[in-house]
């Protein structure tokens, strides 16, 4: 069994830590991230379809991409998953990465721009793809990514056990704020957990000190196999 901090912000975290419970591992929870729901207008412009590549854009698009019977494009199953929870219709699963989308929204055909229901802190990938391939689209931001670092006692209550053997960093943004909340822990410095990125440019962000690993496959379940 490992212990392993989760960084992630408390509902993705919520999902994360019953993941290792089911494996056998101890979650310790730190939330660096929160997310803020942002609520652009739609407009009056026709709609060729929608884009989402995270679920926290599910709320937004359960207000607005209901009852348009326009096509929804979701990056992988768990977005998938949070917009027909919501009651969102009409919704075409991804295989995982924002610039697999792009096919799938030029072979759309739309007669109008989609609408890429955006986080306002993204890679630029799906954008550029889309652009490239000549697919019209318009990019609404409908939630933000706010940082929270948190207090001593909120640090301490978390790590009562102890050092944890591992640390889940997921994003860019986790890994700069978690060098951040380390340069006043002396513990989570490096000999400390291991760090276990979600990507090569993860673990780019990290002091090299650390030896951060990372899977060959950018997914969570990849990551987790190296706690086994």
């Amino acid at each position: 069994m490992a212990r392993v901090l989760v960084l992630r912000e408390p509902e993705d975290g919520a999902r994360t830590a019953a993941i290792l419970r089911a494996r056998g591992h101890e979650p310790l929870m730190l939330p660096l991230q929160a997310v803020c729901p942002l609520w652009p207008p739609l407009g009056q412009e026709p709609i060729g379809g929608f884009v989402a590549t995270s679920a926290h854009a599910a709320p937004w698009l359960a207000r607005h991409a209901t009852g348009t019977g326009a096509p929804v494009l979701a990056v992988g199953a768990r977005t998938a998953e949070a917009l027909r929870s919501k009651g969102v219709s009409g919704v075409i699963e991804g295989p995982g990465r924002a610039e697999d989308l792009v096919p799938l929204a030029e072979a759309l055909r739309a007669q109008a721009p989609l609408v890429y229901a955006a986080g306002r802190t993204r890679l630029p990938d799906l954008e550029a793809g889309l652009r490239a391939r000549g697919v019209a689209f318009r990019t609404l931001e409908v939630y933000d990514m706010v940082d929270r670092l948190p207090a001593d006692p909120e640090v301490d209550q978390a790590l009562a056990g102890g050092a944890p053997d591992a640390v889940l960093i997921l994003s860019r943004r986790q890994a700069d704020l978690f060098e951040t909340l380390s340069s006043r822990r002396p513990e989570l410095r490096a000999p400390g957990p291991r760090p276990l990125c979600l990507s090569e440019a993860v673990a780019a962000r990290l002091d090299p000190s650390r030896r951060p690993e990372w899977g060959a496959r950018s997914t969570l379940e990849g990551l987790l196999t190296r706690l086994s």
